[in-house]
């Protein structure tokens, strides 16, 4: 499934309709709400409080990405409550990159002509070995493994939202629970060094932008997270943004993947804005350059 490679893709009607997903699934799960989390390219909506005009408008998703506790895989009555709830709703089983139909991956026609996927994330390292993987399940609904998308039980933020159920059911408000700025940087982080998708790392800057309180209070999570249980995967997550934006020995950091990934994404490749791409890779490398040396303070 090929994302929009630049942002201009993107739609916010689009990311509206997810939302509305969001609500509808969440509304639906019963007592099992409480073990979903939001992470991917929807959660930027609820991590930064500023909105438009006051903050640049973010690119906005397609998708929406949810963690959800294994439990709700072993246990018969939440697997089946979430199997129930996805014919409910109308989805059907999406595809991965091959054309292969997956269980972990769902799509619903949310709006005519407007389709929303959702994909369902677990961390399940004993069945697949620290690798992304399909979890095996006896039924319908699997998850995707991702390594380390386990932090995001420790590491949320709550917020209730309101949305237009589908089906025209009247408008719903549900509490979400999504990755706080560490899980959200951190996964995207390995989301980063693991595909070549440049939203990722727009997602990521435009955060590390716009958060309350700005770099200080960026930093101040980061270390307070550095003395936490999930050390490891903050250290392994700030190696992949150094190599990937900062200075080093040998190269400048606007000249790296994740500046320039960045400029593309928002500017676009034209040769007339060669310019203006450069300005924002310098822009975007210097703020990471910054983070990263304020976290080591």
């Amino acid at each position: 499934m090929t994302k929009p490679s630049t942002a201009d893709g993107y739609e916010n009607k689009v990311t509206e309709t997810c939302e509305r997903v969001l609500v509808t699934l969440i509304r639906n799960l019963g007592p099992w709400r409480d073990s979903l989390f939001l992470v991917g390219g929807l959660t930027p909506r609820y991590l930064i409080d500023k909105k438009p005009p006051a903050v640049p408008p973010h690119a906005g998703t397609g998708d929406v990405d949810v963690v959800i506790q294994l439990h709700m895989l072993a246990d018969n009555d939440a697997y089946h409550t979430l199997e129930e709830n996805f014919k409910k709703m109308g989805f059907s089983r999406g595809t991965n990159r091959k054309g292969t139909s997956v269980s972990w991956r769902w799509v619903i026609e949310a709006a005519p002509e407007m389709n929303v996927t959702l994909e369902l994330l677990a961390d399940d390292p004993e069945k697949s070995g620290g690798k992304v993987m399909e979890l095996p399940t006896e039924g319908n609904v699997s998850a995707l493994n991702i390594p380390h998308s386990g932090i995001v039980f420790d590491h949320h933020k709550t917020k209730t939202i309101r949305a237009e159920t589908l089906g025209d059911n009247g408008v719903a408000e549900v509490t979400l629970r999504y990755a706080d700025l560490v899980a959200f940087t951190c996964l995207k982080a390995f989301a980063v060094d693991g595909r070549d998708e440049r939203k990722d790392p727009h997602d990521l800057i435009y955060c590390l932008t716009h958060y309350e309180g700005g770099l200080s209070a960026v930093a101040m999570e980061f270390r307070d997270a550095l003395q936490g249980k999930h050390k490891a995967v903050v250290e392994e997550a700030l190696g992949i943004l150094t190599r990937d934006f900062a200075d080093d020995g040998q190269t400048e950091g606007y000249k790296k993947t994740g500046p320039v990934a960045v400029a593309k994404f928002e500017i676009g490749e034209d040769e007339e804005a060669r310019d203006s791409r450069i300005l924002r890779q310098r822009q975007v490398a210097d703020l990471m350059m910054r983070l990263l040396k304020a976290i080591k303070e």
